[in-house]
C-alpha cells in the first residue's frame, strides 16, 4: 500500500519534502494511526504489516527517521499551520510546557479545535540546561513559530498562562505584531490614569469583571496592553488578563478559557490509561521527542476529522452523559474507527478542513450581563 496515494491529505501535507522522506513519514503516520499508541514497538509492528518487512527492519526505519537531521520539523509545522489555517478567523494557539520522563522539558504550541488542541510545534530541552536559558529558549521558539505563521499566511491569537507573564514576553509579542491573551501574576506594576500600583492592590469582587482599558505595565513603562480583571463565582482568585484584542470582555475570556485544551492534549498524548502512552516512551535524545510529538500531532489531526465524520453518522457514538457531556473525545472515536473509516472515506485535505471542529468557546452569560 502506498500511503501517499491512499491518504491524499498526507501527500498534501508532505509535498515540500523529498520523496523518500514523504514515503517514510507517511508510512509512520499511518502505522501510528493504526497502532493508536506511540510505543516504538507498536508503531514498528504496524509498519511491518503495512510494508511487508521484518519487525526489526521496521524498527530500524523508525529510528533512522527520528534521527534524520535532513528532515525539517519546522517545515512540517508550516504545512500543518497551512492546513489548519484555511478557515475563517485566526487560530487559537495555546502555549505551555510539559515534562518528559524527568529528563526533558517540552515546549508545545497547539491549535485549539473543539474542546481539545492539536500540537503543531514542539521544542525539547534537557531539564538541567533549561534553568539557565528558559527565557531565551521561549523567545527563540516564538520567533521561529511566527516565521512559520507568516510563511503559511495564517494569523493566530496566542494563549499563555501565568508561566509566560513576563513583561519582556509581552514586548516580544507586540514587536512581532502577534495577537495574544496572557494571564498575569499579581505582582506586576501597572500604570493607571490616576496612579501607579501593583495588580494585587486593584479591587475586583467575586462575580465581577473590570476592564481597565489600555494601560502601561512595569515601572519602566515597558509595554502597553489592555488589562482585564475577571473573578468567576466559585473561582479561587482573579484572572488578570493582558491582551491587545478589542473584543468584548466575554469574548476575550472565552478565548483564554480555551487554553485548557492544551492540558487535555497533554493527557491525550502522554496518558497511559486514555492517551497514546508517550509517557512510557523512553527517548534519550531531545530531537527524538520533538519529531515523535509532531507525528502524534498529525495523528490527532486525522483522528479528530475521522471522529467527527463518525459522529455525523451516529451521534450517540460519543456516549453522551446528561451531567458530563460527551464521554469520548473525537480523537478517541477516530482512533477506534480508524481502520474501518479510513477504508471507507477518502481523506483529502479538503475533507480534514471540513471535519475539524472550530474551537468550542464557552459563553459566560454573567460576563455579558450588566453589573450592579
Amino acid at each position: 500500500m502506498n500511503p501517499l496515494r491512499r491518504y491524499p491529505v498526507l501527500s498534501s501535507l508532505l509535498r515540500p519534502f523529498r520523496l523518500s522522506q514523504q514515503k517514510t513519514c507517511a508510512a509512520l503516520i499511518v502505522a501510528l494511526c493504526q497502532a493508536a499508541q506511540a510505543s516504538s514497538f507498536a508503531i514498528a509492528g504496524q509498519l511491518s504489516c503495512l510494508t511487508d518487512v521484518r519487525l526489526g527492519s521496521a524498527l530500524n526505519r523508525l529510528y533512522r527517521f527520528l534521527r534524520n537531521n535532513r528532515f525539517d520539523n519546522w517545515l512540517l509545522t508550516e504545512q500543518m499551520l497551512r492546513l489548519l489555517g484555511r478557515r475563517s478567523g485566526p487560530l487559537l494557539l495555546a502555549l505551555d510546557w510539559t515534562a518528559w520522563q524527568d529528563c526533558f522539558s517540552v515546549l508545545t504550541a497547539s491549535v485549539c479545535t473543539g474542546t481539545r488542541s492539536i500540537p503543531v510545534a514542539v521544542a525539547a530541552c534537557s531539564a538541567r540546561n533549561l534553568s539557565r536559558s528558559q527565557n531565551l529558549f521561549e523567545e527563540t521558539f516564538l520567533r521561529l513559530l511566527v516565521d512559520r505563521l507568516r510563511a503559511a499566511e495564517v494569523s493566530a491569537v496566542w494563549l499563555c498562562d501565568r508561566g509566560f507573564h513576563r513583561v519582556e514576553w509581552l514586548r516580544r509579542l507586540v514587536k512581532l505584531e502577534q495577537h495574544y491573551v496572557v494571564r498575569l501574576k499579581r505582582d506586576v506594576t501597572v500604570h493607571l490614569r490616576d496612579r501607579v500600583c501593583l495588580l494585587k492592590s486593584l479591587e475586583v469582587n467575586e462575580g465581577e469583571r473590570r476592564d481597565f482599558g489600555f494601560v502601561v505595565l512595569r515601572s519602566d513603562e515597558a509595554v502597553r496592553v489592555r488589562l482585564i480583571g475577571v473573578w468567576a463565582r466559585g473561582a479561587k482568585e482573579v484572572w488578570w488578563l493582558a491582551t491587545d484584542l478589542t473584543n468584548r470582555v466575554s469574548k476575550v475570556v472565552s478565548y483564554y478559557d480555551r487554553r485548557m485544551g492544551i492540558e487535555e492534549q497533554f493527557r491525550d498524548a502522554k496518558g497511559v490509561r486514555f492517551g497514546l502512552k508517550l509517557k512510557w516512551t523512553k527517548f534519550t535524545r531531545a530531537e527524538f521527542v520533538e519529531r515523535m510529538y509532531l507525528l502524534v500531532g498529525v495523528a490527532l489531526l486525522l483522528w479528530t476529522s475521522v471522529g467527527r465524520a463518525v459522529e455525523a453518522e451516529a451521534p450517540q457514538v460519543r456516549l453522551p452523559s446528561k451531567t458530563k457531556g460527551a464521554r469520548l473525545s473525537l480523537a478517541r472515536i477516530g482512533s477506534y474507527y480508524w481502520r474501518r473509516m479510513s477504508k471507507k472515506l477518502r481523506l483529502t485535505a479538503t475533507f480534514v478542513r471540513q471535519h475539524l471542529p472550530p474551537p468550542r468557546l464557552r459563553l459566560f452569560k454573567w460576563l455579558s450581563a450588566p453589573q450592579k
